[in-house]
């Protein structure tokens, strides 16, 4: 006897294309946006400087080259010398790697701690949600720069303490829009559904809500990394941050802070690179954010 095959469900031959569908048309949403594709090229160019730094600067970034201290740009150094005749191309070249590590494994560590508070409090609710939102309320009324200033003091001032510090103080904005997300979300009918078929809480809260949840997550995040980038500068700048001798875009600004009526150019170097790795990130954030959700603008 022949075996005649079940008949597929029409859902369930449109569940993948509908999901590819709606991920395609958030990229043609960010792809239109201009100012997200001039973000996106400058993120790209900066991600090259960083994993090939050795292969574009042409000169080692703690080298000092006798009798250039504080010269302007010469053939071979394009953006001149520092304080102590280090070529600042190089420095600024190797400086985009440490800004990047920072910036996202900052903001990565932010995003986990802050998605698993945030969904924790408004899925269980109770007690959960009342100690983890107070915990949230006292973070976020901290002045954060104060509160790394003091952390990083405490522990020691090093590339991983600044990532750690960082990442572990700056969760705070994450949970809160989880939070209010997950309130939405968990009295749905799909959640209702999946809890009445004898799913576990753990399923529900990783197959069905925290993949409504992404959106919002992944444009708060695109534009965290600029304010954490802002953030490791600061600590840099006041010697709570990457250390000498690895180059930091704020320890650079630093540097030239008693030279900037001699030498600007060792300050203004690192100053305009903070800023368009800054905006770039913004770019891209306003870009993501009117992908995910077209009807918000401005």
């Amino acid at each position: 006897m022949a075996v005649v095959p079940a008949p597929t469900t029409p859902v369930a031959k449109q569940i993948a294309p509908a999901h590819r569908s709606e991920w395609s048309q958030v990229w043609r949403r960010f792809t239109a946006n201009r100012l997200a594709l001039v973000g996106l090229a400058i993120v790209a160019i900066l991600c090259l400087f960083a994993i090939f730094a050795e292969a574009i600067a042409p000169h080692d970034p703690i080298q000092s080259f006798p009798g250039k201290r504080g010269d302007p740009a010469e053939a071979g150094h394009i953006l001149g010398f520092d304080h102590i005749g280090r070529d600042l191309f190089s420095r600024i070249v190797f400086g985009s790697r440490v800004a990047l590590i920072v910036g996202l494994l900052g903001t990565g560590i932010a995003v986990l701690i802050g998605v698993i508070v945030g969904a924790a409090a408004a899925y269980f609710g109770g007690t959960v949600d009342l100690l983890l939102s107070r915990l949230i309320d006292v973070l976020m009324a901290f002045p954060l720069l104060a509160l790394l200033l003091v952390l990083s003091a405490v522990i020691g001032p090093s590339l991983s303490t600044t990532i750690i510090v960082i990442g572990t103080t700056a969760w705070a904005r994450f949970a809160r829009v989880v939070r209010a997300d997950v309130l939405s979300l968990k009295e749905r009918d799909f959640v209702l559904a999946a809890r009445a078929i004898g799913a576990s809480d753990t399923r529900i809260v990783l197959r069905h809500i925290l993949p409504n949840v992404l959106g919002p997550v992944i444009v708060l995040a695109s534009l965290g990394v600029g304010s954490i980038i802002i953030l490791e500068s600061a600590l840099s700048f006041l010697g709570l941050g990457i250390q000498p001798p690895t180059p930091s875009w704020g320890r650079i600004l630093s540097d030239g802070r008693a030279f900037i009526t001699n030498y600007p150019h060792i300050s203004i170097a690192p100053g305009i690179m903070i800023v368009i790795t800054v905006l770039a990130f913004n770019f891209i954030g306003d870009g993501l954010r009117d992908a995910f959700d077209p009807h918000h603008r401005g």
